[in-house]
């Protein structure tokens, strides 16, 4: 890879990372529904000027309602039920051999012994994750964080079908689909001052919230992802994303203080070692 290209790459895996911990901050200002309602209006803003990109309305669906509503509500809810930034952003890491489950279940792809064993070291550090956290909420919070990835997973198999398209205009189509749904459901489920709150009760940090999650996150982010995409092989990139999640726990042990340690220590090496299996074994076939 170039050095600029190299350089974009680390730049992305901490944008993203740091990501974790600003939606931390976030939910103490909005409500899970309301804030993936305002991230999606925001996010939805490039669609004034973009034309919908020439894909099939099943592919622009599933990838708004799996990979972008789905995998953020999930994410925000469990975040919102205690689940740590750092520890989050390794649970989704699943969403990689959750694919490979849902492609060999839907689609009939195969897959080798080496990605299946991925998965099963991978889930191992799960279950040690599970035991390491207190209380039932955090237990409960954990599995949300798992529905998360699923969803993440199930968008990924849509995503395939919008490889031709601009990434702009994907990301800006597919989130218009999901953002009136999540404010209805805001409304409903926090009421009128809650959902409305950016604009009747303004924050500096709610807006600046807003901003992070949507401009270098999902427009510049994005852009930058699928440039590198578009430059080299899947298997040369891929591997790069699993720098977020570490990323993210150095973030959010400086800025929020949360603590890795013992069990939980090892679940994350586990997680991440079994993801790894899965990304290189991907990246030699």
């Amino acid at each position: 890879m170039k050095p600029l290209h190299i350089a974009a790459s680390l730049l992305i895996a901490a944008t993203w990372g740091l990501n974790f911990t600003v939606i931390r901050f976030g939910l103490d200002e909005f409500t899970p529904f309301a804030f993936a309602g305002w991230r999606f209006v925001l996010g939805a803003l490039p669609v004034l000027v973009l034309p919908r990109p020439a894909i099939s309305w099943k592919a622009l669906a599933g990838t708004g309602v799996f990979l972008f509503a789905g995998q953020f509500v999930f994410l925000f809810f469990a975040m919102d039920a205690g689940l740590p930034p750092g520890l989050v952003s390794v649970l989704v890491q699943l969403q990689g051999p959750l694919t490979l489950v849902l492609a060999t279940l839907l689609l009939g792809e195969r897959a080798t012994a080496e990605q299946w064993a991925g998965l099963f070291v991978a889930l191992i550090g799960v279950v040690l994750i599970a035991h390491s956290v207190e209380g039932s909420a955090s237990l409960f919070a954990v599995g949300i964080a798992l529905l998360s990835a699923l969803s993440w997973a199930a968008g990924n198999l849509f995503l395939r079908e919008t490889r031709a398209a601009s990434v702009l205009s994907v990301t800006a189509w597919a989130s218009l689909l999901p953002a009136i749904p999540l404010l209805l459901a805001s409304m409903f489920n926090d009421g009128v001052t809650a959902t409305l709150a950016p604009i009747l009760a303004p924050t500096w940090r709610g807006w600046f919230v807003l901003f992070y999650t949507v401009v270098p996150v999902m427009w510049l982010g994005y852009f930058a992802w699928g440039t590198l995409l578009r430059s080299y092989p899947a298997g040369k990139v891929g591997p790069v994303s699993l720098l977020v999640p570490c990323c993210a726990l150095v973030f959010s042990s400086l800025l929020t203080g949360e603590s890795v340690d013992g069990p939980r220590l090892l679940g994350i090496v586990i997680v991440l070692g079994g993801v790894a299996l899965g990304v290189f074994t991907s990246r030699r076939r």
